[in-house]
């Protein structure tokens, strides 16, 4: 089904691949498309739901677990630690972080590559955002040989992701307390079948237990949502999969 298909997801946190795109990875890690994840932090300034942690680096050390089980389940092949601080990426050197993205879309050559929208998504988060904005200029630089040529004489070749999708959801209706609106959507992938495996990498974050709340009503939708930022056009305004129309 999948023949040499790979997606790459470009994300801050752990458990970010859980809430934005769990379902998706499930069904793609399932049909065989091999998923690869970049984490730009540890996560080590949230809070642990009650789990004690004697440090800040401990709680990043537990969280690093958590994501290892969690990407476990959805069936990710591999997880990249970039080890930023947490809630700081805007502050972290913008052209550092977008030369680690571009030698890890030179490294996996994904076909299609996920990261959350401009906005961040509906939390607005800055990390989300300083991801984003590294994410959207990686995919360009990496197909450049000009751009950062340093991991060429390393032994990196330059690599064209064929699209770009940003994290989006459906317009929040005019009462909703917060109406931050997403890029419009031009994907949408049924995750219905993948519900339960979802929950369950969601609970292997045992220290994020604390939002599962906010999860179930966000996150536990009938589909995911994506916005094709940049790459090969769709065949139609919306489709169904990521990869239509893609040669293998």
């Amino acid at each position: 089904m999948s023949g040499g298909r790979s997606l790459a997801l470009l994300f801050a946190h752990p458990d970010d691949e859980t809430f934005a795109t769990g379902g998706t990875v499930v069904a793609y890690a399932a049909a065989g498309v091999r998923c690869h994840l970049f984490c730009a932090t540890d996560g080590d300034a949230g809070r642990s739901s009650g789990i004690e942690v004697a440090s800040r680096s401990a709680l990043g050390a537990l969280r690093r677990a958590e994501l290892g089980e969690a990407a476990r389940i959805l069936g990710v092949h591999g997880v990249h630690f970039a080890g930023h601080a947490d809630g700081a990426l805007p502050e972290y050197d913008a052209d550092a972080l977008t030369g680690e993205l571009v030698a890890f879309l030179r490294e996996h050559r994904p076909q299609v590559v996920i990261t959350f929208g401009p906005e961040g998504a509906p939390n607005a988060h800055r990390d989300h955002r300083a991801v984003s904005r590294a994410a959207t200029a990686a995919f360009h630089l990496a197909a450049r040989p000009t751009a950062y040529p340093e991991q060429l004489d390393a032994g990196r070749r330059v690599h064209r992701a064929e699209r770009l999708y940003y994290v989006t959801w459906e317009p929040p209706p005019p009462d909703a307390p917060k109406r931050l609106e997403g890029v419009p959507a031009t994907a949408r992938i049924d995750t219905r079948p993948h519900h339960a495996t979802k929950r369950a990498a969601f609970r292997a974050h045992r220290t994020q237990a604390m939002h599962e709340a906010t999860f179930e009503r966000l996150s536990m939708t009938p589909d995911e949502l994506f916005a094709l930022a940049a790459g090969t056009p769709q065949r139609a305004a919306m489709v169904a999969d990521l990869f239509d129309g893609l040669a293998d």
